[in-house]
Order: structure tokens, then C-alpha cells, then sequence
């Protein structure tokens, strides 16, 4: 464990019906640092988010998040610990507001007392308003104060986007998985969301795991990049050094951009 790392995957694998999803996958992600993780579909990216958020139990292998043992912890806890994850196909509430969504974000961390702050305990209302303080920061820095009071249904998927990401930034992570952000996104709002991950992430001091296709997004924003195909690593290291990988032109890009 490298205390520079704020997370150590060694040796992870995982098999469904006999198939392996996922062998012998190791790598690290340093404090503040964005990392891509890229492959084709089928390559394990997101099997490997589900075994860091531990979702699913790997069958060989360790995960370390600032030094502790992640597979020792029970799922529920892991968002209190300091890891928030945003998903491939949204998952907000379409009638509640924007800014309800957001605070959402902050009840797995037990302490937000959305009930009890209705029952008028004291002690739970001040919670409910450092959150709700706290939701609205947020908004402010992603640009979605003028739409906060709105329904999320109906709005455009770009805001969409921005309000799943402050829901999870809401958690206050120290490891923030991304999933496919740039999905539906036109070419300027994904250039938008480079920066502002970029931005987020140097401001609030959170580290970046980033699952993406769109290329120009990953090797924009990412200090470093692992290349995984048939859920073995292919490559890793720089973004320079990954995207003139051989091995990840062949299996990967050159069909990417082919």
C-alpha cells in the first residue's frame, strides 16, 4: 500500500458461470488524481466499479481504499467511508425537485434525518439544513441554481448529467467513480464536463475513476489510464502512453475509431 494512493486493486478476479469477468486486475489511484478506465463493452469496467463498491464479492484479490481493507466492509457503509459513484443510465427521482435529488445523495450517510427532521427533533433539523446549505453550494458550482426547485422530469439529459454528479458530490467523497458521464452528451457539453470534473476535483480534493468511450474526454482529463479487454489488464501509465499501445489500438481504439 502506497501511502500516495487513495486506492490499491491487487489481484482482483471474479467469474459468473464459469466466465471469467474479471482476472488478476491490479492498479492504484493516487490522491487527486484522475484515472480513466477504459476497454471495449464486456471488458469488466463496470464489474470492477460493482467490486469496489461492493456490489459484487471477488472471488481472488484485495481492494484497499486509504489503507483499509475494502472488502471487509459491509456495502452499505461504503459511501460513509468516502467513495460516492454516479451510473451509466441515470437513477434520479423524476417527481422529486433537482435539489431534493441532490440531497438524496446524502442520506447514505446516515445522518441526514430526512423522518425525524419532519417530527421536529432538533438535532435532525439542524442536520436537514447543513444538508440542504450544502445542496445548495453544490448547484451553485454546476450551474443548476435556476432549475433547482424544478421536477427532474423533463428537464434536458445534459442537466440531467450535472444533477446525478452533484447528488454524489453531496457525499463529500474522496474517490469519486464515474460511469459513463459523457454518455447523450453533444460534443460542447461533454467539453464542458471535462473541465468542470477537472475542476471539482482540484477545488474539493477528490480523487477520479473514470469508466468513458468518449476518448477525447478520457485522455483530455486523466493523469493516468488502465486499458482492460477480456477483464485482464492490457495496459496502463500515461494517456499518451496507453492510447499508442499497440495491443490497445488493436483491440480497442483502432476499432473505436474505425
Amino acid at each position: 500500500m502506497n501511502a500516495q494512493n487513495v486506492l490499491d486493486i491487487e489481484g482482483i478476479g471474479i467469474s459468473f458461470g464459469g466466465i471469467n469477468a474479471l482476472t488478476g486486475v491490479s492498479f492504484s489511484v493516487g490522491h487527486g488524481e484522475i484515472c480513466g478506465l477504459i476497454g471495449p463493452n464486456g471488458a469488466g469496467k463496470t464489474t470492477l466499479f460493482n467490486c469496489i463498491t461492493r456490489v459484487y464479492e471477488p472471488t481472488v484479490g484485495t481492494i484497499r481504499f486509504q489503507g483499509a481493507d475494502l472488502l471487509a466492509m459491509r456495502p452499505h457503509r461504503i459511501v460513509g467511508a468516502g467513495i460516492a459513484r454516479t451510473f451509466q443510465n441515470l437513477a434520479l427521482f423524476p417527481s422529486m425537485s433537482v435539489l431534493e435529488n441532490t440531497m438524496s445523495g446524502a442520506s447514505a450517510l446516515g445522518h441526514t434525518g430526512f423522518v425525524s427532521a419532519m417530527l421536529g427533533l432538533p438535532a435532525s433539523r439542524r442536520a436537514h439544513r447543513q444538508v440542504r446549505h450544502h445542496a445548495w453550494e453544490l448547484l451553485e458550482r454546476l450551474d443548476l441554481v435556476d432549475v433547482a426547485l424544478e421536477d427532474a422530469d423533463g428537464l434536458p439529459f445534459g442537466t440531467l448529467k450535472r444533477v446525478e454528479l452533484a447528488r454524489a458530490l453531496i457525499a463529500r467523497p474522496q474517490l469519486l467513480l464515474l460511469d459513463e458521464p459523457a454518455g447523450g452528451l453533444t460534443h460542447s457539453e461533454v467539453d464542458e464536463l471535462g473541465v468542470l470534473i477537472k475542476d471539482l476535483s482540484r477545488s474539493l480534493g477528490f480523487s477520479v475513476l473514470l469508466v468513458e468511450h468518449h476518448m477525447g474526454l478520457v485522455m483530455g482529463i486523466s493523469d493516468s489510464v488502465v486499458a482492460l479487454d477480456f477483464g485482464r489488464v492490457l495496459a496502463q501509465g500515461a494517456p499518451r502512453e496507453v492510447q499508442e499501445n499497440p495491443d490497445v489500438v488493436a483491440s480497442y481504439l483502432g476499432t473505436a475509431a474505425a
